[in-house]
This record gives C-alpha cells, structure tokens and sequence, in this order.
C-alpha cells in the first residue's frame, strides 16, 4: 500500500502506517510477513482466552518501540482502547502497579493475565477485555498460556530483552 493511502486508511496512527508502508514500500520489511504468519497459525492453533505480544521482532522492525510516534498512535495500532492509552501516555504507567494490586486483592483465587506491554487502566477494563488484552484466567489456561509463549519464542527467536519469551504478564494470587 503506497504511503499516502495508509496515512488515509488508517486516520487514528496515520504517522506510524505511513512509516510502516514506505518500510515495505522500500522492501525492508521482507522478512515480517512469514514471521507474523507463524505467530497467527501458533495462536490459531492453541486458541489462547487472550492473544500474546506481537512478535517482538517485528514490533522493533517496525518501530513500535520506537520514540518517533504518539503513545497514542501506536495504541491505536495494537488496538489499545482510549481508556487505556490515556493513563500510560499521560500519567506514564509502565507495568501493572499498586493500583492494579489493589484490585487484585478483591479477587482471591483468581490469575489476572494481560498481553505483555499492555498496560489496562483498570483490571476489570471490558473493552480490553473484548479486545483480548487482558482476562482472568484458570490454571489450566495458565498452562495453555505459558505452552504458547514457549513454542512462539522457540519458533520466532529475537533479541529483545524485555520479551525473553515473555508473550504474557501474569499476576496469581
């Protein structure tokens, strides 16, 4: 897609899409597409309650970690709801905190897992929860869980070292 019509088709992260397009556009994303493919048929395959991080290779090939662009349009890119963007570009929240903690106390025998790097306003957040970013879970998708982080990382290696085949965060009582 040319550069001008991401930048049109995506109107909520148009600085990123244009980046993102004039990348392929100059052919050196040639490598992304087999690697996403892989991670789409491992999800495919084991269902998970919530989808892992984007691989984490990709997400540096494409500059997701990248300080060139809004907190906010790279929300909009992963779709992050508003509520939740806000609170991580504004009040910069970089992990579950006390405030996630708190919450957690009220939920006594329950695993509260999120996409890793997704940061919710609050645990109890429904679109995020529509949106397959975070979900309480059992132990048995525990386990389903940290089966697909290890056969993702196995199968798409990467040198990111916030993401050593870490697809999830986990908070268990």
């Amino acid at each position: 897609m040319a550069p001008a019509k991401a930048k049109e088709r995506h109107p909520t992260f148009p600085n990123f899409a244009t980046h993102v397009a004039k990348l392929f556009h100059d052919d050196r994303l040639f490598d992304i597409i087999p690697r996403l493919e892989l991670e789409m048929r491992l999800i495919d395959e084991h269902k998970p309650p919530l989808r892992p991080a984007l691989d984490p290779y990709v997400s540096t090939q494409i500059g997701v970690f990248s300080k060139n662009f809004s907190d906010w349009e790279i929300g909009h890119f992963l779709s992050y709801p508003d509520c939740c963007i806000r609170p991580f570009a504004e009040e910069t929240r970089y992990g579950l905190d006390e405030r996630h903690s708190k919450e957690l106390q009220g939920e006594a025998g329950m695993i509260f897992a999120t996409t890793a790097g997704f940061i919710p306003h609050s645990i109890y957040c429904k679109e995020s929860h529509k949106r397959a970013l975070i979900a309480f879970i059992n132990q048995e998708e525990l386990q389903g869980l940290k089966k697909l982080e290890s056969e993702i990382f196995t199968a798409l290696p990467h040198m990111h070292p916030e993401y050593r085949g870490q697809y999830y965060e986990i908070r268990a009582p």
